[in-house]
C-alpha cells in the first residue's frame, strides 16, 4: 500500500499528515528478522505497509509470550516513542515486511504543531491498543498454564502406557510367531503400528508443552508419505464414505517422515469430521515443487472453516463445533512444520471447502 494510505495518517490533519510522511522512510525487512529487542531505544514508529510481524514479551530463559501481531495497515512502537521509555517487547518479522519508519524526533516535532484534538485522539487510540494487548497477554498466560498442565498429564499417561503397551507387544510377537495365517499377521502388524502411533502422539503433546520438537530429517519421497497415510486411514475413510484422491508425485523434501505423516493425519482427521455424513466427501492430496520449496496441498469439499476462528486457527485450544478433540492438533502440526523450517497456511470458503498448504525446504 502507499504510505499516505496507512490509517496512522488519518489521525492527523492533511497538512500535518504530509509533513509526517516526509520524515518517514520506507524499509523492507526479510522474513524472520528481529526489528528491535526488548529494552532497545524507542527511536521510531513502524507503519506496516505489507507483510506480518509478531510482537513478543520475554518470560524466562529463551521463552517468549506472543502479545500481538501486526499486518498491513497496523503500526507498532508508538508507546515508547510517546513516553520516551525503552522498547517493552521484541518485534520479529514472520514474512518479508515493508514498513514506513517514522523517526522519533520528526514525529514529535510534527505532533507538537498539531491541534490538541489530534493529540488527544492519538493518545486515546494508543490507550485502546494497550488495553487490547494487555488482554491478549493475559489470555496467552492462561493458555500457557493450560499447556503446562496438559504436558504434566501427558507425562503421566506416557509413564502409565509403557507397561501395558509392552505386554501387548509381547503378546503380538507370540501370536505372530505361532500363526501361519496371513490375515492374523497383517492384523498384528496393524496393532503394532497403531501402538507406536499412540505413543508418538503422547510424546508430541509432551514436547509441545515443553516448547520443543525433535526431528530426524532426511530426504524423503512424498509418495511414501502419502502411501503411509492411505494405509493408516483406509478403514476410517471407507466407514466415513469419503474418497481420498492422491495425485502421483515425484517430489522429495527434507523431513521427519513419521512426524509429517502425523501432520497430514491431523489435517485428514479434521477434514473427515468436518465433512461428516451430510455429503459425498472428497479429500485431494497432492505435492509439487515450487521454487526452492516443496508444497503439499490437502483440499476437502467440506463446509469450510468458520471465519470466527480464522485468526486463531493454529493457536492451542482453538476448536469450533467439534464433538471430540482438545484443540491442539493444528497447533502441534504448525510447530512440527515450523521445526522443519517450513510454513503452513489455509484457504477456506463457506460451503465450498478448505485447502491447507504445507511448504517445506528441498533437500540440500
Amino acid at each position: 500500500m502507499e504510505m499516505l494510505e496507512h490509517r496512522f495518517f488519518r489521525y492527523f490533519p492533511p497538512e500535518h499528515a504530509k509533513q509526517l510522511a516526509k520524515t518517514a522512510h520506507r524499509v523492507t525487512f526479510p522474513a524472520h528478522r528481529i526489528i528491535f529487542e526488548e529494552d532497545d531505544p524507542s527511536d521510531a514508529i513502524y507503519l506496516v505497509l505489507s507483510g506480518r510481524v509478531e510482537i513478543l514479551k520475554h518470560s524466562s530463559g529463551d521463552h517468549y509470550h506472543t502479545l500481538a501481531y501486526a499486518s498491513e495497515d497496523d503500526y507498532f512502537g508508538e508507546l515508547g516513542v510517546l513516553d520516551g521509555s525503552g522498547r517493552s517487547a521484541r518485534t520479529i518479522t514472520l514474512t518479508e515486511v515493508t514498513a514506513a519508519v517514522l523517526p522519533r524526533p520528526g514525529f514529535l516535532k510534527v505532533l507538537s504543531r498539531c491541534p490538541w484534538e489530534t493529540t488527544m485522539g492519538l493518545f486515546m487510540q494508543v490507550i485502546e491498543n494497550l488495553r487490547e494487548t494487555n488482554s491478549r497477554y493475559v489470555e496467552e498466560l492462561i493458555r500457557k498454564e493450560k499447556i503446562t498442565l496438559i504436558g504434566e498429564m501427558a507425562n503421566s499417561i506416557l509413564h502409565d502406557f509403557r507397561s501395558p503397551v509392552t505386554s501387548i507387544q509381547l503378546a503380538l510377537g507370540t501370536i505372530t510367531k505361532h500363526s501361519a495365517d496371513e490375515t492374523t499377521r497383517l492384523a498384528c502388524a496393524t496393532i503394532e503400528r497403531q501402538l507406536r502411533r499412540m505413543g508418538a502422539m503422547v510424546e508430541e503433546v509432551l514436547e509441545f508443552a515443553r516448547g520443543e520438537t525433535k526431528l530426524e530429517r532426511r530426504p524423503a519421497p512424498l509418495r511414501d508419505l502419502f502411501s503411509d497415510l492411505v494405509s493408516i486411514n483406509g478403514d476410517l475413510l471407507r466407514n466415513a464414505g469419503i474418497a481420498l484422491r492422491v495425485h502421483p508425485t515425484k517430489a522429495v523434501a527434507a523431513l521427519d517422515h513419521d512426524r509429517m505423516v502425523r501432520v497430514l493425519q491431523n489435517l485428514l482427521s479434521n477434514a473427515i469430521e468436518a465433512i461428516g455424513s451430510h455429503r459425498k466427501g472428497v479429500v485431494v492430496l497432492s505435492a509439487r515443487r515450487r521454487g526452492r520449496r516443496c508444497e503439499i496441498t490437502m483440499s476437502d469439499n467440506g463446509p469450510g472453516i468458520p471465519k470466527v476462528i480464522w485468526s486463531t486457527l493454529f493457536q492451542p485450544f482453538t476448536t469450533y463445533g467439534k464433538q471430540r478433540g482438545t484443540g491442539l492438533g493444528l497447533a502441534i502440526s504448525k510447530a512440527i512444520v515450523e521445526a522443519h523450517g517450513g510454513e503452513i497456511s489455509f484457504e477456506s470458503r463457506k460451503g465450498v471447502g478448505t485447502t491447507f498448504r504445507i511448504r517445506l525446504p528441498l533437500p540440500a
